[in-house]
């Protein structure tokens, strides 16, 4: 029981750090995570992508990333496009205006970072990664077997 309680409180300590994080960051580089996450990734991407690989590089939800999608083209920041061979894929490419601010936006995020991992260790980050890898493929499983769960109940 006591493990358990540990486990909790890590893992909402883990929940406020992220939240902490995103609200440092959407604060100094003016984006919000979600936000940057995809502009970061259209920036890295040579040429359009299809929305589904998109929500998956970026690990959101294709709902939450539509919606993002279309904010961000109300901007004139993102172009999105449906596919010429399927109607019903939609491709996206970050425009011009796009590629302007994620340029700018690029030197803050560094400074960003540099700020807040300048007292974290190597070695610090390198088990933080482990342990997080492991809570990673530990929630993976726990989806798994409530997957399993359901099938076998069914």
């Amino acid at each position: 029981m006591e493990l358990e309680r540990q486990s909790l409180a890590v893992l909402q300590q883990f929940g406020r750090t992220y939240r902490a994080y995103a609200a440092a960051f959407e604060q100094r580089i003016g984006h919000p995570l979600p936000r940057w996450r995809i502009l970061s990734a259209l920036y890295t991407h040579a040429g359009p992508i299809a929305q589904k690989p998109l929500a998956e590089r970026v690990g959101m939800d294709p709902g939450a990333l539509t919606r993002q999608l279309k904010a961000l083209q109300e901007l004139g920041w993102v172009e999105r496009n449906t596919s010429e061979r399927d109607n019903r894929v939609t491709n996206v490419t970050l425009s011009a205006l796009g590629h302007g601010v994620v340029e700018q936006a690029l030197p803050l995020r560094s400074a960003f970072l540099q700020d807040v991992l300048e007292n974290v260790s190597e070695t610090t980050m390198r088990n933080l990664s482990k342990g997080l890898e492991e809570l990673e493929g530990g929630i993976a499983e726990a989806v798994l077997r409530t997957q399993q769960d359901k099938a076998d109940a069914l």
